[in-house]
């Protein structure tokens, strides 16, 4: 049965990240339809638990205006095949402009690739929403990646960039399409905002009650981007404090950075406690006395990404002291932005000795309501212009 028209019926290839699926899940638009798609190969989803038979792969009403469908493709659906690849994806969006009677077709990419996928669907609304480098995921398809994305940026009605590097390069890159090019950071979902700004930590969870305060944070994957030193050095320069680590723990394999890792995680005061669900998370960062983001500067993954740590961090409105990675310079009024590590640890000093609270949790509060992910999705479906798309189109 056809539901009642909206103005836009919006697919979205794909909201396989948390960041995407938070984002556009919080969109509240009565005149827009909306399509959450996680598209996977069928090894990364019977990982997930997901198979071709799942009910998660049929297209299923989870709001009054939020579909959600998952999609098992054969392995290099994207970037070997992706004209064979992208015709399961592509029959799954017809379907829901069909079904949803929707007055304009509309397709949101995540991925160069997804050119592919457009060529196909021919929306009548496109919208590319770059998240990251993707060169640096795929070396050794850097050209062909490049290519794929400025095809993909000039055909496009709107491109979001959460990265401001990503959006100067993609406007050198694409000169036609500058005026067209966005930087839109990420926003903080909804369950990630405190009831209220928090001056002292909140209650924290079981699993790191015990722990002596004062609790130095981190909430990610140890990886080749964070500044083991760094975190070396505070473990050391701050013995009663304890450092948690809430995220995946690498294995011996990584051998270019696992002896750094292991060396810091025998540290008495360091608490790797593993993954932890989405869910789960708010409860860490609100215990925080403070909140670390340890990057190294020079990493090119760091230069040009927008860690979603920086509005999960700040909806929770406790202390962050961050690297100076481009991104986190643009909230140094908001937190302590540390451009060198004895800035860093002196940063992380300053806060300790003024009882964790550095006289700006409301200023970040404030700041995670106001760009919560409703209101960011709604400024990134305004980059689309719709109302000057519809009038050239009539």
């Amino acid at each position: 049965m056809t539901t009642r028209t909206h103005r836009l019926s919006l697919a979205v290839a794909d909201v396989s990240w948390y960041t995407t699926e938070n984002l556009f899940r919080e969109l509240d638009d009565p005149d827009v339809s909306l399509l959450a798609m996680r598209c996977m190969d069928y090894v990364n989803g019977w990982r997930k638990g997901v198979f071709p038979w799942s009910p998660s792969c049929r297209q299923r009403r989870e709001g009054p205006r939020l579909w959600t469908r998952d999609l098992t493709l054969p392995p290099g659906w994207m970037k070997r095949y992706p004209s064979l690849g992208m015709r399961p994806i592509a029959r799954a969006v017809r379907q829901f402009w069909r079904l949803d009677g929707g007055s304009r077709r509309g397709l949101v990419m995540t991925y160069p690739h997804y050119l592919h996928l457009a060529n196909q669907l021919a929306p009548e609304v496109s919208l590319y929403y770059n998240l990251d480098d993707y060169t640096l995921y795929w070396p050794g398809r850097a050209d062909e990646i490049r290519d794929l994305e400025r095809r993909l940026v000039a055909k496009s009605n709107a491109t979001v960039c959460v990265s401001r590097l990503r959006a100067e390069e993609l406007r050198a890159a694409v000169p036609e399409a500058s005026e067209r090019i966005h930087h839109i950071p990420h926003g903080t979902p909804r369950p990630f905002l405190a009831d209220q700004p928090l001056d002292r930590p909140a209650d924290p969870p079981a699993d790191i009650s015990h722990l002596p305060r004062p609790l130095l944070g981190y909430v990610g994957t140890l990886e080749d981007r964070l500044d083991w030193e760094l975190l070396d050095r505070l473990s050391v320069e701050f013995p009663n404090a304890s450092i948690v680590i809430v995220g995946r723990t690498p294995d011996a394999s990584q051998t270019s950075w696992y002896e750094k890792c292991s060396r810091l995680l025998a540290r008495p005061n360091v608490h790797a406690i593993g993954w932890r669900p989405q869910a789960e998370l708010p409860r860490y960062y609100q215990a925080f006395d403070l909140i670390l983001i340890p990057y190294l500067i020079d990493h090119p993954f760091n230069r040009s990404c927008s860690p979603t740590k920086i509005m999960d961090g700040m909806g929770s409105s406790r202390p962050i002291v961050a690297t100076s990675i481009p991104e986190c310079q643009l909230y140094d009024e908001l937190f302590d932005v540390a451009a060198t590590r004895e800035a860093f640890v002196g940063a992380v000093d300053a806060t300790l000795r003024q009882g964790s609270d550095d006289g700006r949790a409301a200023a970040r509060h404030a700041w995670a309501r106001a760009h919560s992910c409703a209101a960011v999705a709604a400024g990134v479906l305004a980059t689309l212009n719709l109302d000057a798309a519809e009038r050239r189109s009539s």
